[in-house]
Parts: structure tokens; sequence; C-alpha cells
């Protein structure tokens, strides 16, 4: 009998959920299970042999609702953990900081893989000097066809790696990440730990006059932060925002805008990843 596999991914704008649904075509026994759906858990105990965890980089460390998820886990050590990471070109070294967090829930990472995919945001927490306003420009379908290419191999590769259940925790050992990698982790964290527990952080997002009141921002909000008042959208200043930036890819009148970014020339979410893929990871259900 083949080992059972359980997948749990967290997406914004499908990236992480296509390299999810990929792993499930290619390994045996896989249930897609959203981290979103399981957050209200007091606890999460998986029952399969082998858990994979799916996600996106977020400017070198972990998204929140993927910490919050890992906070609940509890793992065996005869369980085989491996995870697949989608990043824009700054991977950083989220194994370590991965490996840390599932020590602290019974058992390390034994397999871990980061894959660059197309970026979907300008912005982020960054500096407004930092913003790329020739963001839009990289999403071609020319580009997107090129970079799931890449992944698609990379996802062969962790594949056959992840049957034979082999081990590559520590790997990266050999290449330490660079001076400016290890600044920008260090900013990031002081951010994370400064706001996380007081005032959420605001990014900057709001509906300017093109709003057509459709609601979907309200729908693909994956923290709730989004609430429809008098046809128009409030990002509710008391709830933290996952930075997932669904909204603002999604919104089909590019009507929701960053502060210091205010062009309509495109958005992005993966091909073949469609509004309700990314808003259903809210409830609690398993595809």
């Amino acid at each position: 009998m083949m080992d059972k596999v359980n997948i749990y991914y967290f997406s914004g704008t499908g990236n992480s959920l296509y390299i999810a649904r990929e792993l499930q075509k290619r390994l045996p026994e896989v249930t897609l299970i959203p981290m979103l759906s399981l957050l209200e858990n007091e606890s999460i105990i998986p029952d399969a042999e082998i858990i994979g965890l799916v996600f996106p980089i977020y400017l070198t460390s972990l998204p929140a609702p993927v910490k919050q998820f890992i906070g609940k886990i509890r793992l065996k050590q005869e369980q085989y953990i491996f995870s697949l990471t989608t990043h824009c070109g700054y991977p950083g070294r989220v194994d370590r900081e991965l490996d840390e967090l599932l020590v602290k829930r019974g058992k390390g990472i034994d397999c871990y893989f980061a894959i660059k995919m197309l970026v979907n945001t300008p912005k982020g927490l960054v500096p407004s000097f930092m913003i790329k306003q020739k963001w839009a420009s990289q999403i071609t379908a020319e580009a997107i066809s090129d970079l799931d290419a890449q992944a698609n191999k990379a996802i062969d590769n962790s594949v056959a790696f992840i049957l034979k259940k082999g081990k590559n925790a520590g790997a990266y050992d050999a290449n330490p990440p660079g001076f400016f990698s290890m600044k920008l982790k260090k900013i990031i964290d002081y951010i994370t730990n400064k706001f996380t527990a007081g005032k959420p952080i605001e990014i900057g997002f709001y509906a300017d006059a093109s709003c057509n009141g459709c609601g979907i921002c309200e729908k693909v909000c994956l923290s709730h932060k989004i609430k429809m008042e008098n046809g128009k959208p409030l990002w509710q200043k008391d709830i933290h925002c996952y930075y997932c930036y669904a909204c603002f890819n999604l919104c089909p009148e590019q009507a929701i805008l960053v502060k210091n970014y205010t062009k309509k020339d495109g958005r992005y979410i993966h091909p073949g990843i469609s509004m309700d893929d990314i808003s259903k990871q809210k409830k609690s259900l398993i595809l």
C-alpha cells in the first residue's frame, strides 16, 4: 500500500496552488488541504505518513498564516515532511526558518525546494523607492510559460526525491545567504515582531472611482480584512493583512491600487487558477 500524502497549501494569486496541484498529479494518494481552512482548530494533527507544505516566500520569510498553521501542527518523528516554496528571486533561508519552527512541533524538515515563479506584487513591505514601476511589463505569456516550464522540471526533480523519501535538510548550508539577504531578513523579522502582536501594518490599499462594487475583493481577501460598505471595500484597521495581494490582482477593474503605485497596466494571477480557487481556501473543505 502506498503512503498517504497530505499537502497543505497557502496561495494568494495561484503560484503555490499551481505547484500543489502539479504535485498532486505526480504523487500517489494525495489530498490537498488549504492551511487557512484549519486555522480555527486548536491543534492540527495530520494522519498521513507524508506531509507536504506549499506556500510563497514573502521577502525571504514565511507568510503570517503559514506561521500560524505551523504553530498549531503536531508532528511525529516517523512522518516524512517536505516543502516546496515559491519565490520571485529572493528565496532567503526559509529552509532554516521552517526547520526551526517545525522542530518545535515535533519533527524537522526532511526535504525542501524553492521554485522561482512570476512576482505578484509591485511593492510588498518595502520602502517606496524600491517599488517596481515596470512590474506589469514582466507579466507576459512567454514569461509565464518559461517559468512554468522551469517549475515543472523542479517539481519532477522534487517528486523523484520525495518518492524515495530523500533528505536534503541542511543542503543549503554550502551556499550561505549573502550580506543583503541577511540584512533584509533582519529587517523583516523586526517588522514582524514589532507589529504582529500590535497594530496591524497598513500597506496602503485603496479603491479608486472605477470600483463598481462587485465584491470580488471581499471574496478573495484571505484574512477577512476587506468588508464591503455602501458598495465599496473597506480595509478594516483592526484585522491583520496577509499581504497576499489577491484583492489587488483579482479586481476585474484594476480599481484596487497601492499607495505609491497607481498604474492600471496589468495584474497577475496564475493561468488556470480562478477567483473561486483562491477564495475557497477560507472554507473548511478538502480538495
